[in-house]
């Protein structure tokens, strides 16, 4: 720990994994379940020396070392913390003081301070000790074994929906007609899945939660998983309006309430989108087949939505849909690396919550390889709607919002973009609007149409990143190659080697940091 990142730690404000406190003569109770609360929710960092407010006070310097012996021995005492945890305290000179800093790993257990549990809820620790809900959340936590992996005692194959799979067998039968399910019985297709397993001993078939959340029945997951449920909601208003009761009191305009299996909720949620989400025409460059950006972008978000929630938690998942974004929330459980709060989409590019889920619906082709949800975000979103804006927040609940297209806050009405100068004319040039999608086409590209046909994958992949350079800089003339690489999943070298392609068609004027993209005409 330096003493720089000391201050910003200090400037940031307490947090879920920031903590202040001051304790200049010696180490107070609140420190040790500080440190309970740490280690039994995804660790964090205690600043020694410093007020609630972020003022670094610091600790007396005649007494840091016992304060630091102090803070080793209660660790290590069994009738203080069981188990006993290990790290290390530092003492650091910040600004003319000394502190102490705490780095509190994420405990591989769950811990106790004279014998009470402690959770961390925000920026305030939590005794849950008389709580068995938020007891059973801790365990969860810190339990390796997978919810879907278990075991559902008396789950039998009365349970499952024989039309779920064969609806899955028909969709396989038109994407991949040698698939193995088309041979496959109900239980050899759970069996070669994982989603159940033969006990040696009497050869019975014991069923997985996964199999029940794929396959269930209706009933079967009302009696298994009372609390299971998906939202879907419609709302005629901003994400703002919403917000805001008093301008906007109704809270939804239309609604589809599920409960059935995982394989029928992301078939329903597709629908839901078709209903409600504009459908903008998109034709790749090289081919004649258009694609269908609606789909291609909000059914990694579906599916994310579907196979990365927390199935023992016990709480609804939820897809908003607005008229400027749609919102998804679902209870989830990240891993302990990945902190809470403000998320970008690359932190989350490898993650996968429920392996089980996970394949079947790869099996489907509705997932494809790991991270490749985030790569398809990043490249059909700004195609989508070049002005995207994704937010995604981790807390108790996991929340994803993209929006696809700018309306007024005030009047929840479509506007168009502010205009912008020509650098030929320094005339007012006005920019497309939100709805459109106008983009750069073949012969911008100097792709005749033989040659098109002659195209292979890579070289469609390279002209669609160029469309998708050149409407970055229609949106944003200001734009900077290392965000264009950003937007567009690829590396900045690549981008370079693009707009070197390009050079008939762009030019960046002025100097290299604030400068500025123009199109040029043939």
């Amino acid at each position: 720990m330096t003493a720089d990142h000391f201050i910003k730690l200090s400037k940031k404000g307490e947090g879920a994994t920031i903590e202040y406190k001051t304790c200049t003569e010696q180490i107070s109770e609140s420190l040790y379940e500080t440190v309970c609360s740490f280690l039994n929710h995804s660790g964090g960092h205690i600043l020694v020396g410093v007020r609630n407010n972020g003022e670094i006070v610091g600790v007396s310097p005649e007494k840091a070392e016992t304060l630091k012996a102090n803070i080793i021995t209660a660790i290590k005492n069994q009738e203080l913390f069981l188990p006993c945890p290990y790290f290390t305290p530092q003492i650091i000179a910040v600004c003319g003081k000394t502190v102490i800093y705490l780095d509190i790993p994420c405990g591989q257990y769950v811990y106790r301070y004279k014998d009470r549990y402690w959770d961390r809820n925000g920026d305030a620790d939590i005794d849950i000790t008389d709580q068995p809900e938020l007891m059973l959340t801790v365990f969860e936590r810190k339990n390796p074994h997978l919810f879907e992996e278990r075991i559902a005692e008396d789950l039998t194959m009365v349970h499952l929906d024989h039309d779920t799979f064969q609806f899955c067998r028909n969709i396989l039968a038109v994407k991949k007609p040698e698939h193995a399910w088309l041979q496959l019985s109900d239980e050899e297709i759970l069996v070669h899945t994982r989603l159940a397993k033969r006990d040696a001993a009497t050869d019975e078939l014991k069923l997985k939660y996964a199999a029940l959340i794929l396959f269930g029945t209706d009933d079967a997951i009302a009696d298994f998983l009372p609390r299971y449920r998906f939202e879907a909601m419609f709302h005629m208003c901003t994400y703002n309006q919403y917000n805001d009761e008093r301008q906007f009191p109704n809270r939804y305009d239309d609604r589809r309430t599920m409960r059935c299996n995982l394989i029928k909720v992301y078939n329903q949620l597709i629908q839901f989108t078709e209903r409600w989400l504009p459908d903008k025409f998109y034709l790749p460059s090289g081919t004649t087949q258009r694609v269908d950006l609606r789909l291609e972008l909000f059914r990694e978000i579906i599916a994310n939505l579907c196979v990365h929630a927390d199935y023992s938690a016990g709480y609804a998942c939820f897809y908003h849909v607005f008229k400027d974004r749609v919102v998804t929330k679902n209870p989830t459980r990240l891993l302990p690396e990945i902190p809470e709060g403000q998320l970008t989409l690359r932190q989350l590019s490898n993650y996968t919550k429920n392996p089980l889920l996970v394949r079947v619906f790869h099996e489907l082709s509705w997932v494809e390889d790991m991270g490749s949800g985030t790569r398809n975000i990043l490249r059909y979103a700004p195609l989508y709607y070049p002005g995207y804006n994704v937010e995604i927040n981790s807390s108790s609940q996991f929340i994803f919002s993209i929006t696809y297209t700018n309306v007024s806050q005030e009047t929840g009405e479509n506007v168009p973009r502010n205009n912008i100068l020509s650098q030929e004319t320094g005339e007012n040039v006005p920019r497309n609007d939100e709805m459109s999608q106008k983009t750069v086409n073949d012969d911008d590209l100097n792709i005749s149409s033989d040659d098109a046909q002659k195209h292979t994958k890579a070289t469609i992949k390279k002209h669609k990143r160029q469309q998708g350079i050149i409407s970055l800089i229609r949106q944003n003339p200001g734009i900077t190659i290392e965000e264009m690489a950003e937007r567009l999943d690829a590396n900045e070298r690549t981008i370079k080697r693009d707009i070197e392609a390009l050079k008939n068609i762009i030019k960046h004027v002025g100097p290299t940091k604030g400068g500025t993209w123009i199109i040029i005409k043939k």
